[in-house]
C-alpha cells in the first residue's frame, strides 16, 4: 500500500512539469470547454478500463491522414452507439496528468490532430458510461509500412456482456 501511494507522488509530483505543455497540447487544438480530471480520479478510470475491455478484440482501421471524424467507420460506429455527447480524452501523459471530460465531438477532432500533429504518439477517447475505448495513432513519414496513416482501433461492449 505504501508503495502505490509513493509511486502515485511519485508520478503526480512529474506531472506537475508536464501539466501547463499537457493542458497546452489540448486546448490549442480546440477542445471545447474540457473539465479537467484529476490524477486520482483518471488511475481510477483507467483500472475501471483495464477490467472492462481487456478480453474484448479490437477492431481496427488504417486510414489517410487526410480524413474528418465522419471518414471512420469505427469512430461513426461508436459515437452513434453512445448514450452520452461527452467522453474522456487522454494521451500516453494520463499517468502524470490525468485527462478530460468534454463533448464528443470536439474530442474526437482534437485526438486525430493531437495524434496527427506529433505532440502524442497516442490520443484515446474513453465514452462516459466505458462502453467504448478509442486508441488512435498516427505513423508520420519515418513509418515505412503506415507512412502518413491513422491506425484506429476501437474496443466496443456488446450490449448485454
Amino acid at each position: 500500500m505504501i508503495n502505490n501511494r509513493l509511486d502515485f507522488l511519485k508520478r503526480k509530483t512529474k506531472g506537475k512539469f508536464l501539466q501547463k505543455q499537457y493542458d497546452d497540447m489540448f486546448i490549442s487544438n480546440g477542445l471545447d470547454n474540457p473539465e479537467y480530471i484529476n490524477l486520482e480520479k483518471s488511475d481510477s478510470l483507467i483500472n475501471r478500463v483495464r477490467e472492462v475491455f481487456p478480453e474484448i478484440q479490437e477492431q481496427t482501421e488504417i486510414l489517410p491522414d487526410n480524413i474528418t471524424v465522419f471518414d471512420s467507420e469505427l469512430l461513426t460506429k461508436a459515437f452513434s452507439t453512445a448514450d452520452s455527447d461527452y467522453c474522456y480524452l487522454y494521451s500516453d501523459d494520463v499517468y502524470y496528468c490525468g485527462m478530460y471530460l468534454t463533448n464528443s465531438k470536439s474530442a474526437l477532432q482534437c485526438c486525430l490532430d493531437i495524434a496527427r500533429l506529433g505532440y502524442s504518439s497516442t490520443c484515446f477517447l474513453l465514452d462516459k458510461e466505458l462502453k467504448f475505448s478509442i486508441l488512435i495513432n498516427y505513423y508520420d513519414e519515418g513509418h515505412n509500412e503506415y507512412r502518413n496513416k491513422f491506425d484506429i482501433q476501437l474496443k466496443q461492449l456488446i450490449p448485454g456482456r
